[in-house]
C-alpha cells in the first residue's frame, strides 16, 4: 500500500474520505469482512474483492480452504490492477506480497521480497510450517523498523498468530 499511494499520508487520508464522501466506495476492511461473511467459495471472494469499489488501493492477501486458494489482488480504488494467483504446476507453490506491485523490481532500499522467495525456495513446500514462516516474518530484513505486526492464518483450520513487537497473541 506505501507505494501504491504516492506522497503524504495526511494527502492519501484525505483522498480516501473524499472517495468515500463522493464516489460511494466502501472502506476496506467493511468490504472485506462482507465479503467473507457472505460469500461461499474462494473463486466468488476473489470476484467480489476484485470488483467492488473501495475507498483506498491495497493489496488484498486471500487464501482459501482448499487446497492451492491463495491470491494477490492488487487494487485501485475502482477494480484490481491484478489477480496474481498461486500457480503450484507453474511452480508458484507461494506468492511473496511486500507493499510493492509484484510485477514490478523492489526498491533497493527496502527489497524483503528477494530474501523471502529465497528463505522459501530453501525451505521447501514439504518442510514449511507455521514455525518458518514466523522465523522467515522476523528475520530482518523481512522484519523492519516498519513492522507493525505479523498474522498468520490458516482458514481450514482457523488457525491464527498474531506476532507483535512485545508478544505474540496465539488463538486456536
Amino acid at each position: 500500500y506505501q507505494r501504491r499511494v504516492h506522497g503524504d499520508a495526511l494527502i492519501a487520508l484525505w483522498l480516501n474520505a473524499m472517495e468515500a464522501l463522493f464516489s460511494g466506495g466502501s472502506a476496506n476492511a467493511f468490504a472485506i469482512r462482507q465479503a467473507l461473511e457472505s460469500i461461499g467459495t474462494f473463486d466468488e471472494a476473489v470476484k467480489n474483492l476484485s470488483i467492488i469499489h473501495l475507498i483506498a488501493p491495497s493489496y488484498l492477501i486471500l487464501g482459501g480452504s482448499g487446497p492451492d486458494e491463495g491470491a494477490v489482488i492488487t487494487r485501485d480504488r475502482q477494480s484490481a490492477r491484478d489477480v496474481w494467483p498461486l500457480a503450484p504446476t507453474d511452480g508458484r507453490w507461494f506468492l511473496v506480497e511486500t507493499n510493492y506491485d509484484h510485477w514490478e523490481p523492489p526498491p533497493k532500499d527496502d527489497d524483503r521480497r528477494d530474501p523471502a522467495i529465497a528463505f522459501l525456495n530453501a525451505t521447501g513446500r514439504a518442510r514449511l510450517n507455521a514455525n518458518a514462516i514466523v522465523s522467515l516474518m522476523h528475520t530482518p530484513p523481512v522484519l523492519n523498523g516498519m513492522t507493525v505486526y505479523t498474522t498468520l492464518m490458516c482458514p481450514r483450520t482457523g488457525f491464527i498468530n498474531t506476532t507483535l513487537p512485545w508478544g505474540t497473541y496465539q488463538h486456536h
